[in-house]
């Protein structure tokens, strides 16, 4: 009980501050100068906290790219839809589409996302490219269409691939079921 009470006394109290003469405490605005100039800024000139002129002070220098070298090339894709003869959801068995990369220097994960005429991800598969950044992959993917779903749900219409390399969007392509 004299916890509570304490508590109420001491709330009233904060209140009765914040409004002591029925008026209120000016804001001022952090930019306003006393007097009501304008606020003189200056930059402050750098120092040296470690009070000694050693290589901690300084900053990294940046690192200078060598000459002759030629930058990497950035990592590029190209999609394509292969070997859809027939476009009907009785006559395809599969679609295969073939992701063309290249620039990966090394390792990297291809990601590719099937997307039906719905909007909603359908399928998603992951594959490693490992390549020199001169050197151009491809990698084929392929949505089974013939006994799954996409043919006894009649999932006919244009659908979306979308290609991620490393989880950054690479490339889209798309192709058409028709029922």
């Amino acid at each position: 009980m004299r916890a509570r009470i304490a508590g109420v006394s001491a709330a009233a109290l904060l209140l009765t501050a914040c409004t002591e003469g029925g008026i209120s405490p000016r804001v001022f605005d952090w930019t306003d100068a006393p007097g009501g100039g304008a606020p003189v800024v200056e930059p402050v000139s750098p120092t040296d906290v470690l009070g000694e002129e050693s290589e901690a002070a300084r900053p990294p220098e940046p690192e200078a790219v060598a000459e002759g070298e030629p930058m990497p090339a950035p990592v590029s894709g190209r999609a394509e839809v292969v070997g859809l003869d027939a476009h009907g959801l009785s006559d395809v068995s599969q679609v295969d589409v073939d992701l063309t990369v290249s620039g990966v220097n090394g390792k990297g994960r291809v990601e590719v996302e099937f997307v039906s005429p719905t909007g909603h991800p359908y399928e998603r598969r992951t594959s490693v490219v490992e390549a020199k950044p001169e050197m151009t992959r491809t990698v084929r993917f392929s949505l089974p269409v013939a006994g799954t779903t996409v043919a006894t749900s009649g999932m006919s219409g244009t659908w979306q691939v979308r290609f991620f390399l490393d989880g950054a969007p690479l490339t889209t392509a798309a192709f058409t079921l028709e029922p």
